[in-house]
């Protein structure tokens, strides 16, 4: 006959695995996303690059200058996709933060749809409204997009612990 020591380490232990388990899943996801949003974000970048007008009107001959990066903190936890490094006066930053949003009137119609924690750091760039920047989302955009299959699929996992 076990003894109720030897009872609560197993339930113990099958718990701190169950844990461990789902605590992966879930580090898994952040990764995964993570990558696709860099990876997109990237070719919407690429992309911008192509309007050779626009890039006249940034005084920019390519984005090469525009280094997209991302990163897992928090253990796995906590994903970035960004241009990490500049303050939001750094030449590259705010150019960045340009071809993203745009200025004037495009940014305006750009920011239209977008969450207001995104239209707070655009603000960041803002500067008289009378730019002529024709902006192309590249990062923002796919992270709204991505952001409902995330919560879906956190969901999942977070439901799938509950009802076992």
């Amino acid at each position: 006959m076990a003894s109720k020591g030897a009872v609560f380490n197993s339930v113990s232990s099958d718990l701190e695995k169950y844990r461990k388990d789902t605590v992966k899943k879930i580090k898994d996801l952040v990764g995964v996303v993570v990558s696709e949003l860099l990876h997109k974000a990237q070719r919407g970048l690429d992309a911008a690059s192509y309007d050779r007008e626009n890039m006249s009107r940034a005084n920019m001959d390519s984005m090469n200058a525009i280094h997209l990066a991302s990163k897992v903190t928090k253990g796995g936890l906590k994903g970035e996709v960004g241009v990490f490094g500049g303050s939001v006066d750094d030449p590259v930053v705010m150019i960045a933060a340009y071809i993203e949003f745009g200025t004037g009137l495009s940014a305006k119609d750009i920011l239209a749809n977008y969450a207001e924690d995104i239209k707070a750091i655009a603000r960041l760039y803002f500067k008289t409204g009378d730019g002529t920047l024709q902006g192309s989302p590249y990062l923002y955009n796919n992270y709204q997009a991505a952001i409902p299959q995330f919560e879906k699929d956190l969901k999942a996992i977070l439901d799938k612990v509950t009802k076992s």
